[in-house]
């Protein structure tokens, strides 16, 4: 008898099946994002100059960094678009593969895989920049490259320059778990809200951070100063402390969202629609 929560046969016809149905869907949003990260390449590279100052090499990092934060999670909030029809959610919640296989599948391909798809194609974009600029190399433009964008670590003439997003290696933690964390949020985002899921989320977000903001602000005009709250914070990010509390801050999200997408995509049935749709 197979095992009725994960048979990694059944899981692997499950991926290809999903694999199968979604490739040209699939191959078309790696095709968009190898356009749009082609143009951004050759212009960050024009109006750089391809300068190899600190400033204009962080400025390319950061540009990288910031597509990648934010298309990780919209294609995480497309995970399991299959929920927003009734045809495709019956289909979907009726298939023989278990829910945790369903659910590992989905985020397999929308999560896990487009990460990787993501370097292999900002990688294919810079070797792109690289082809099409090299005849254009002169004493006043240079072009530097191919980049390796993984280690985010860049290696010059002068010495070994390592990119970091902070000073503490806790601060560079707490954003790479908090990119994870945010994933598991937009997940959750697309088992609860299958239609304009990565909207929808993104303004309850921003109504629960403005509101924590408000409160936090009244509470610190009526119990204190807010120059002294300042610079409280400001001593904590020198010592390292903030950084921490950043970081346990992550995991605990981490750990909450991730449970809580596995769990409300488990009780989805084929009946109900629930509150929430």
């Amino acid at each position: 008898m197979k095992n009725q929560v994960f048979d990694w046969s059944r899981f692997v016809l499950a991926l290809r099946k999903e694999v199968v149905e979604n490739w040209r869907q699939l191959a078309l949003a790696m095709a968009v994002l190898y356009a749009a990260m082609t143009i951004l390449m050759l212009l960050g590279n024009w109006v750089t100059s391809g300068s190899e100052r600190i400033e204009d090499v962080f400025a390319r990092y950061t540009m990288v960094f910031v597509v990648f934060s934010l298309s990780s999670i919209v294609m995480a909030s497309l995970s399991f678009r299959g929920l927003m029809t009734k045809t495709s959610r019956t289909e979907l919640l009726t298939s023989p593969s278990s829910m945790t296989e369903k659910f590992t599948v989905n985020v397999l391909i929308y999560v896990v895989g487009y990460v990787i798809a993501f370097f292999v194609v900002t990688q294919l974009a810079d070797l792109t920049r690289v082809v099409l600029l090299w005849g254009a190399r002169s004493e006043e433009f240079n072009v530097p490259g191919p980049i390796n964008f993984l280690p985010m670590v860049q290696r010059f003439t002068s010495g070994e320059l390592q990119l970091v997003l902070g000073r503490h290696e806790l601060f560079r933690a707490a954003i790479y778990v908090g990119l994870v964390a945010s994933a598991g949020l937009y997940v959750l985002a697309s088992v609860l809200w299958p239609r304009y899921s990565f909207l929808k989320m993104f303004a309850a977000t921003y109504v629960i951070e403005m509101a924590i903001f408000i409160v936090g602000i009244v509470v610190l005009h009526g119990f204190g100063s807010f120059k002294e709250f300042v610079l409280m914070v400001a001593d904590r990010v020198t010592n390292g402390t903030f950084a921490m509390a950043m970081l346990v801050a992550a995991i605990v999200q981490l750990v909450l969202f991730w449970v809580l997408a596995w769990a409300v995509f488990r009780r989805k049935d084929m009946v109900s629609r629930g509150v929430f749709h």
